[in-house]
């Protein structure tokens, strides 16, 4: 369970390593969670793959509707896909399929980007119901996307991971009684702050 910091969205999420997730991941997510279910992964990867900024698009097309959230920082989303061997998308199992396919897209980038760009422009389509979002690096911005991946690296896996935002009745969970869901659940707990003075160290 990851906190992002104080003053900025003050939410909490589950995160998964891709390369783990299954149809119970999923499952946990949706009911334990409550949040959007999204696939994360670096943007060195992104770009690899040729994957641009949903902000960048809605600038050219609907220009009006570009805003910047609360919070202050640009959001990381880029499209929503569903891998082709999926029925309609949404249910455990389809979207257990587009991450595990997600995952290994960007694993084939570590050896051959061709191949991979090849993989995911066949077996993807847009939109979909598995949106992916794109780190900025945690020294541009300071969201649960760029902890997510700081985290992923720290540990020495893949920038490929799955969060969904921790929801209550009425509104996002709040720090201390989602740090009280961790303890009972056995789950670490893991404060923004804490993945900064991790990558600066």
């Amino acid at each position: 369970m990851v906190y992002d910091f104080d003053g900025r969205e003050e939410e909490v999420d589950f995160l998964f390593y891709a390369g783990k997730v299954d149809w119970r991941a999923v499952n946990f997510l949706r009911k334990k969670a409550g949040g959007l279910i999204c696939y994360v992964t670096g943007k060195e990867e992104a770009e690899a793959l040729g994957l641009a900024f949903m902000t960048e698009l809605v600038k050219q097309r609907y220009p009006r509707l570009h805003k910047r959230p609360g919070y202050g920082d640009e959001p990381a989303f880029s499209i929503y896909v569903n891998h082709s061997s999926t029925r309609t998308g949404i249910s455990d199992e389809d979207r257990a399929r587009t991450v595990s396919e997600l995952h290994r897209v960007v694993t084939m980038l570590e050896t051959d980007v061709e191949g991979a760009r090849e993989k995911f422009y066949s077996e993807f389509y847009a939109p979909g119901h598995v949106p992916i979002l794109i780190s900025r690096g945690v020294e541009r911005r300071k969201g649960h996307t760029e902890l997510t991946t700081a985290l992923l690296r720290l540990v020495g896996l893949e920038r490929s991971g799955v969060i969904a935002e921790i929801l209550d009745d009425g509104r996002s969970m709040g720090k201390e009684k989602a740090s009280r869901l961790a303890g009972r659940m056995g789950i670490p707990f893991v404060e923004g702050r804490r993945v900064l003075e991790a990558v600066s160290g």
